[in-house]
């Protein structure tokens, strides 16, 4: 590991948990500490800790310490405007008999030691197949644009822009590879959307999200589902750690032991449990299911997550976009099966589903593309 990198780490883990930050006295290379730390999406958790040390702070210039405050005071600003949107989407939804499930997101930024200061990104809301349609249609009245509706049928979800804020609507909450894990998942999460879910106030709006039992594995799924897809950040990965943390009184162990061996999911829940104590400090007395055996995976794991950055950025395939939609597709499915060939002395099993089931998606998006174009699909 590099220097800039032992530093973030150390800057990080920090701002997760209040530990002393350990900064060379001859350390100079602060840019690519911070370059990395916005390529990870947790610029401004990082911002806070350097900002409030006068010692550490005045290794860099007045400028680069205005940058940050700037960059701090307009994630705060967006986390306002973000809660303001649920609170808003939310109470339409529940003025019209539906009760939508927030996930990850503004809710998992409450379990953090500055809650503003986590990276925002969009609003995932899960309504489920039966309000699918019908939250299309209420939605719309507030929408700038909205995805068109002949597309509903195709992905988990449909995208509502509210000005450049983002919604993404879920009829499912994940969907997995094969028949069997998919059942499993499926009973899983309809049970975790419905009972024991966790209420919490945006607004004066009562928001709830997921069972912590079910929202243990859920964000470990959909953080690692994006692992093997494209690329994943430390915030993902902060974002499952403090949950852990924050909620551990409150899971079943046995009922998440259950879940993880049913979606043969044992040997990445505890590889990543690994990167988190050995990376960022998480106790390993905290961790479900701990085995420290995979400590061996953690140096390929991290390597691969601080190379890529958050939902796989920094890769060529996402800098060099092409504007030949045949094109670009091509080299997008390429990089896929590159990506499964690089992580295929990792998790085997789970890359290659990951591929067929990439494959698949991409395959109807296409397909439904070019029948858009032909118009030869019309709204019901």
């Amino acid at each position: 590991m590099e220097r800039h990198e032992e530093v973030f780490f150390s800057l990080l883990r920090s701002a997760m948990w209040g530990t002393p930050m350990e900064i060379p006295h001859d350390f100079k290379e602060w840019g690519r500490v911070f370059n990395l730390a916005k390529s990870q999406s947790v610029l401004a958790l990082v911002a806070d800790v350097v900002l409030s040390d006068r010692e550490i702070n005045s290794r860099f210039s007045e400028k680069t310490q205005e940058k940050l405050r700037s960059f701090m005071m307009a994630n705060m600003m967006t986390a306002d405007r973000l809660n303001i949107l649920i609170s808003k989407s939310v109470g339409l939804l529940l003025e019209e008999g539906i009760r939508p499930v927030l996930l990850k997101g503004q809710g998992l930024a409450s379990y953090y030691p500055a809650p503003k200061l986590r990276q925002c990104g969009d609003v995932d809301l899960y309504v489920g197949c039966e309000d699918y349609r019908k939250a299309y249609d209420i939605l719309k009245t507030i929408a700038s644009d909205i995805d068109d509706v002949r597309k509903l049928d195709i992905g988990i979800h449909f995208d509502v822009h509210v000005g450049n804020l983002e919604i993404e609507v879920h009829r499912f909450t994940e969907t997995y590879p094969t028949r069997r894990l998919d059942r499993i998942y499926q009973q899983a999460s309809d049970r975790g959307m419905s009972e024991g879910t966790v209420r919490m106030d945006f607004l004066g709006v009562p928001v709830d999200t997921p069972s912590d039992d079910f929202n243990a594995f859920y964000i470990f799924g959909h953080m690692f589902r994006h692992f093997l897809y494209e690329g994943v950040g430390y915030r993902q990965i902060c974002d499952w750690m403090m949950f852990l943390h924050a909620r551990r009184s409150h899971i079943d162990i046995d009922a998440l032991r259950e879940m993880i061996i049913s979606m043969d999911m044992l040997k990445p829940w505890q590889a990543f449990g690994c990167l988190l104590v050995d990376m960022l400090g998480f106790p390993k007395d905290e961790f479900p299911l701990y085995d420290g055996r995979y400590s061996d995976l953690v140096g390929k794991i991290s390597r691969r997550i601080l190379d890529e950055g958050n939902f796989g950025k920094r890769r060529s395939i996402f800098t060099k976009k092409s504007q030949d939609y045949i094109k670009d597709k091509s080299r997008s499915f390429l990089a896929h099966f590159v990506r499964v060939y690089e992580l295929f002395s990792v998790f085997p099993k789970h890359a290659f589903r990951q591929l067929g089931q990439t494959m698949m998606f991409s395959v109807q998006k296409v397909w439904m593309d070019v029948k858009l174009k032909r118009g030869e699909v019309t709204a019901d």
